[in-house]
């Protein structure tokens, strides 16, 4: 007996709000044991990034080797990586042992919501033609997906689709594009997966309490895909990728979106920074029934 087990790959974020700090507060939030391997020290705080510090590879892959070899892990989420070295690093160590990681969430945090770069350009062309092809489930923002694809920032949902069909030929079995860049008082999401194509509109969410809502649905989303796994090995469920599951992704992406507007949603009373302004980080205690 055991709980579902999650890997994240990414950086450190010292306010709590995004990063490795947001995955694992989402994945215990959504049941799951989280572990980690940091890639970077990010210095930030509500008002924006400070500072970013990268990690040696060989500290990086470290990491993923000492979890990797002993945790049964159900499900991997990697995040920003910063550099083409550690991207190589963790395509390497999928590539030697990809059963180990179970089914694999890519989130490429290379942007932070203030602008800072979090990753050479280098590291992105090693993400589009090496860590593509290792991954299940891409989830990504329009930016993201232009940067990846070189192309322009989508400006409707048809060219956000267009997008998410480009990336799904690169590998990952399926692709999540968030549209929250749009203008409207809707959010429309592009979820591209075996299943067909499917768009994931909600209210949107006005407020300042906002950091870390994209690193928050990508985790959940893994806690969900994790906790398939885990039943799998009980035989109660089928396999990722079998016929069964691809088309869940909709359902599975749903519930995902929906722990992250509750966590928005949740946190605008929040004040937690000495100063005015900035953005204050979503609410993962909500399954506590705490505000």
């Amino acid at each position: 007996m055991r709980p579902p087990l999650v890997l994240s790959i990414a950086g450190s974020e010292s306010d709590g709000a995004a990063g490795v700090q947001a995955d694992l507060k989402t994945f215990t939030a959504l049941g799951s044991y989280g572990a980690s391997a940091v890639t970077m020290v990010v210095s930030a705080s509500p008002q924006g990034v400070r500072g970013v510090h990268p990690l040696p590879p060989e500290v990086v892959r470290s990491q993923i080797d000492a979890v990797s070899e002993e945790l049964l892990l159900d499900a991997t989420k990697i995040g920003s990586l910063g550099s083409a070295a550690v991207v190589a690093e963790v395509v390497a160590a999928l590539r030697a042992h990809r059963e180990r990681f179970g089914t694999v969430v890519l989130d490429p945090v290379m942007v932070s919501a203030d602008g800072t770069a979090l990753i050479s350009a280098e590291g992105a062309a090693a993400i589009e033609h090496d860590l593509l092809p290792l991954v299940d489930v891409l989830v990504l923002t329009m930016r993201e997906s232009a940067q990846l694809l070189r192309r322009a920032v989508a400006t409707s949902i048809e060219e956000m689709r267009e997008q998410a069909l480009a990336l799904v030929t690169k590998g990952p079995r399926s692709v999540l594009i968030t549209g929250g860049s749009l203008p409207g008082d809707e959010v429309v999401d592009v979820l591209v997966h075996p299943g067909g194509t499917d768009l994931l509109r909600a209210q949107r969410i006005e407020g300042r309490a906002l950091r870390g809502a994209g690193t928050t649905l990508s985790a959940a989303l893994t806690a969900q895909l994790a906790r398939i796994a885990e039943f799998d090995r009980a035989g109660e469920l089928q396999e990722i990728g079998e016929s069964g599951t691809d088309d869940d992704m909709p359902t599975i992406v749903a519930s995902a979106r929906e722990f992250v507007a509750s966590a928005t949603e949740n946190a605008q009373d929040w004040r937690l920074s000495r100063t005015a302004g900035g953005h204050g980080p979503v609410n993962h205690l909500i399954t506590l029934g705490k505000d």
